[in-house]
């Protein structure tokens, strides 16, 4: 028998209901201090007070007393890379022995149980993965919303609990050198999401570059979040603060089982009180430069799609890299994210958001700087994509250790076209030796599925009534007589046809043109062969 009250464990850690209502904003209004906010706000600078710092704790059983765990390492890393490298199943390597990363952890006995009481929502966007929180009683947990970026009816959810974690720990029940599972579970938290709303075009801050590019420095918050393996979120007991991937759960959670600390009294959790599905996370306030690119058809910026994405990260990879030799800064003092402007023009394809900001938290000043010099940035990451001579991207141009993950969203070729429009306005066109490549490669794909059934030909000579002659990249016949024309397109002009000659081809005659964009000959050639079978009727 203990002598603490009934809601409060071995460990000191309040075991209060999850909803107490009046009670909890009373505990979340008192234990708001003047200095966290300050802090919070970016008022006083992060590097000078680092408390957005999380530690990754290894017990020492043999050294711990009844209500003090004794530690053998406790390394701490800023929390937006600890929610990568220290997240629940990932393996950490310390002092050459490996260990797993299981609960969620502090030192101090009410900061778990206050950082779960202080849980927001999170909602992303399954299309273009814009993402925000919002405190729990503007929402529903499980809700669906249209999303405000793209606007996708019923994408932006399913709503799940979000908590900014203290820190981490490895359970004191594994041993040193194992984990749960053979490979452990792979999770990587999202780049930092900007929520604020884009201003109001009449914003004085806007500061215009050219007829299609306007940048305003802002100082605002950036989201991480760390939503688990297969994006299925966390099982988290709010009792003990054992955590694992939901999508490697065997159940064990919800039972009695082992508290991941040091408890010699009590060792055994009692279980009940299991959260699943939960996202990890954290936000800070930092300089941003927020750059606006609007377009006109026939060129898009459909949030979500592919050729867009590649548009987008090459070109705000690019500027990251630009504004660090303008600026003479090390690559790891900026980063870049991008997003659907929110705006009706950004629903509809017509605008879109890159914004660079500095990677410590509170700022530095950086991006304001790089907004001064808006041009020279610009023109330097146009450099950065035109002189390179490698075939997508490399190391020389876009490629860094940071994007590692996105190194197949990077096309210098693409971003470059989008930069030279929205800079000077020419619309993009594929090169000659991309749009015969693409060509070839397909008329081949779709001779090799159709066999003779189809009589497949390339740049095929058409004399074409009141148009003249026409040359057709593609041109397919079958043998009752049906014609179709299948042309090669710019990914960033997808419904438009490659020239007036196939233009005129399209919309003054019966003969079908087909377009297919390069991107999609060249990234899944499968689909882009059946889109063409479909349109004959030669699907199989």
């Amino acid at each position: 028998m203990t002598d603490q009250p009934e809601w409060v464990d071995s460990a000191g850690i309040p075991e209060l209901p999850l909803e107490v209502g009046e009670e909890r904003a009373f505990r979340e209004a008192s234990r708001e201090n003047l200095l966290g906010r300050l802090l919070y706000k970016g008022i006083l600078p992060r590097y000078a007070f680092p408390t957005d710092v999380a530690a990754f704790y290894v017990f020492d059983p043999a050294n711990s007393l009844p209500n003090r765990p004794a530690y053998r390492y406790a390394p701490s890393q800023g929390l937006p890379v600890a929610l990568s490298q220290y997240a629940p199943g990932k393996e950490v390597w310390i002092d050459g022995k490996r260990f797993t990363s299981g609960a969620v952890y502090s030192p101090i006995p009410d900061e778990r149980f206050q950082a779960w009481q202080a849980r927001r929502l999170y909602y992303e966007c399954m299309r273009c993965r814009f993402a925000c929180t919002k405190p729990l009683e503007q929402g529903q947990r499980g809700e669906k919303l249209d999303c405000p970026a793209c606007g996708e009816p019923a994408s932006f959810g399913e709503a799940r609990h979000w908590f900014r974690p203290p820190g981490f720990a490895h359970p004191v029940t594994l041993d040193e050198g194992t984990s749960p599972d053979d490979e452990p579970a792979r999770s990587y938290p999202t780049r930092a999401k900007l929520v604020a709303p884009t201003p109001p075009s009449a914003d004085p801050r806007w500061v215009g570059v050219s007829d299609r590019v306007r940048v305003l420095p802002l100082r605002d918050h950036l989201l991480v979040t760390n939503t688990g393996p297969r994006r299925e979120g966390y099982n988290y007991c709010t009792r003990c603060g054992l955590i694992e991937p939901a999508a490697r759960s065997d159940g064990s959670l919800v039972r009695e089982h082992p508290k991941p600390f040091p408890d010699q009294r009590e060792p055994m959790c009692r279980g009940g009180r299991l959260s699943s599905g939960i996202c990890l996370g954290t936000d800070f306030i930092t300089d941003i430069l927020l750059v606006s690119i609007r377009v006109d058809a026939p060129v898009w910026l459909t949030a979500g799609a592919l050729p867009s994405e590649i548009a987008l990260r090459s070109v705000t990879e690019s500027l990251v890299k630009a504004a660090c030799q303008v600026l003479q800064l090390e690559a790891n003092e900026l980063q870049g994210e991008f997003r659907a402007a929110l705006t009706p023009d950004g629903r509809r394809g017509l605008e879109a958001e890159l914004y660079l900001y500095d990677s410590l938290p509170g700022g530095a000043g950086f991006s304001r700087r790089i907004g001064e010099r808006g041009p020279e940035v610009l023109q330097a990451a146009l450099g950065i994509l035109e002189q390179c001579n490698c075939e997508l991207s490399c190391y020389n141009c876009l490629r860094s250790y940071k994007n590692k993950f996105e190194h197949d969203r990077l096309d210098r070729h693409v971003g470059k076209d989008l930069l030279l429009y929205a800079l000077k306005g020419t619309v993009p066109r594929l090169t000659e030796g991309r749009s015969n490549s693409a060509a070839e490669v397909l008329a081949e794909d779709i001779h090799r599925q159709t066999g003779n059934a189809l009589i497949v030909s390339r740049e095929a000579i058409l004399e074409v009534p009141g148009l003249g002659t026409v040359t057709a990249p593609i041109h397919i016949r079958d043998h009752s007589g049906g014609q179709r024309v299948v042309a090669i397109t710019h990914p960033l002009v997808p419904r438009t046809a490659p020239s007036e000659a196939l233009e005129s081809l399209s919309e003054y005659t019966t003969l079908p043109v087909v377009l297919v964009s390069e991107l999609l000959v060249r990234r899944n050639l499968p689909a882009a062969t059946r889109a063409v079978l479909v349109s004959l009727g030669q699907d199989r």
